[in-house]
C-alpha cells in the first residue's frame, strides 16, 4: 500500500527537471515552490504555486504541483481540485497521466475507492505501461470490493435489525391488543354482574311487595267474627257524596250480614230445642 504513496513523491520532484528557468513571473513562482517542495517546506510551496497559478490559471505545472503542495499536507480534497484542472488543461498524454494518477491517489486517501478506480484507469488509458499505476488500480479495485462486501454485510445487518424491531413492535401492538380485549371482556363481565344482581333485587322486592290473600294458598281464613272488612268513614269536604255511598253500601253489608247471623242463632237454638224435646221423650 506504501508503493503508490511513494510515487507523489517520486512524481513531484520529477517535475523540477521539466521546468526550465523563465523570466516570466507564473515561471518564476513555480521555481520558487520547487525549491521550497524540495527542502519539505510545502506550505511555502504551496504558496508560491498559488501564486503561479494566479498568474497563469491554465499552466498545467502550476497546478500539478499545487496539488503535489496539498497532498504533502494531508489536504487531499484541496488537492483533488487542482490535479482536476491540471488533467483539464494538460496537451500531452504524459501530463495527463500524471494528473490522473495522482488523483488516484488522493481519492484513495479518502478511501473513495471507486473515484480512485476510475482515475486510474484514466491514467493506464495514458500510459498502459506504468507498473506504478497498475499496481495502485489493482489496489484500488481490491479495496473497493471489500467495501462493497462490508457495506453489503452493514445492509444485511441493518435489515435484520430493522426486521427484529418491526417483530418487536407488532408484538408489543398485539399484546396491547390482546390487553384491551381482556379488559373490554372483564368490563363486559362486570356489567353482566351489575346487571343480574339489579334483577335480583328487582326479584326480591317485587316477591317481597306482593302478599299472599287469605293466607297461604288463600284458603286459611281469619279467626273470630270479624269477617267484615273495616270500613273507614271518609273525611268531610271535596267528595262528601261519594263518602256516603261508601257508608250506605258499607251499612247494607252490615246489616245483611247481621240477618245472616241471627238466622244462624235461631237455626242452632232450633237444634237444641229439638234435642232436648228427644231425650226427654227417652226419659219418660
Amino acid at each position: 500500500m506504501m508503493y503508490f504513496l511513494k510515487q507523489i513523491g517520486f512524481l513531484g520532484i520529477m517535475l523540477l527537471s521539466v521546468f526550465g528557468y523563465s523570466q516570466s513571473k507564473a515561471k518564476s513562482y513555480i521555481i520558487e515552490g520547487n525549491e521550497y517542495y524540495q527542502k519539505g517546506k510545502f506550505d511555502n510551496a504551496e504558496v508560491a504555486y498559488k501564486k503561479a497559478t494566479m498568474e497563469d490559471p491554465t499552466s498545467v505545472k502550476a497546478n500539478y504541483n499545487l496539488g503535489n503542495a496539498l497532498f504533502q499536507q494531508k489536504r487531499y480534497k484541496e488537492s483533488i481540485a487542482h490535479y482536476k484542472r491540471s488533467a483539464e488543461v494538460s496537451k500531452t498524454n504524459n501530463d495527463k497521466h500524471l494528473a490522473y494518477h495522482n488523483l488516484g491517489n488522493a481519492f484513495m486517501q479518502e478511501k473513495d475507492y471507486q473515484n480512485a478506480v476510475d482515475n486510474y484507469k484514466q491514467a493506464l488509458r495514458n500510459d498502459p505501461k506504468d507498473d506504478a499505476t497498475r499496481y495502485n488500480y489493482a489496489l484500488a479495485k481490491k479495496m473497493l470490493e471489500k467495501e462493497r462486501e462490508k457495506q453489503k454485510d452493514q445492509n444485511n445487518k441493518d435489515q435484520n435489525k430493522q426486521d427484529q424491531n418491526n417483530q418487536q413492535k407488532q408484538q408489543q401492538q398485539q399484546n396491547k391488543q390482546n390487553q384491551q380485549n381482556q379488559n373490554n371482556q372483564k368490563q363486559n363481565q362486570n356489567q353482566n354482574q351489575s346487571q343480574q344482581q339489579q334483577s335480583d333485587q328487582q326479584k326480591q322486592q317485587n316477591q317481597g311487595g306482593n302478599p299472599k290473600a287469605g293466607g297461604e294458598n288463600g284458603n286459611n281464613k281469619g279467626q273470630g267474627n270479624n269477617q267484615s272488612p273495616e270500613i273507614k268513614q271518609g273525611n268531610n269536604g271535596d267528595g262528601k257524596e261519594q263518602d256516603n255511598a261508601k257508608n250506605n253500601l258499607g251499612d247494607g253489608l252490615l246489616k245483611a250480614l247481621q240477618n245472616q247471623e241471627a238466622k244462624t242463632q235461631r237455626k242452632i237454638i232450633q237444634q237444641k230445642a229439638e234435642k232436648q224435646r228427644t231425650t226427654t221423650s227417652k226419659d219418660w
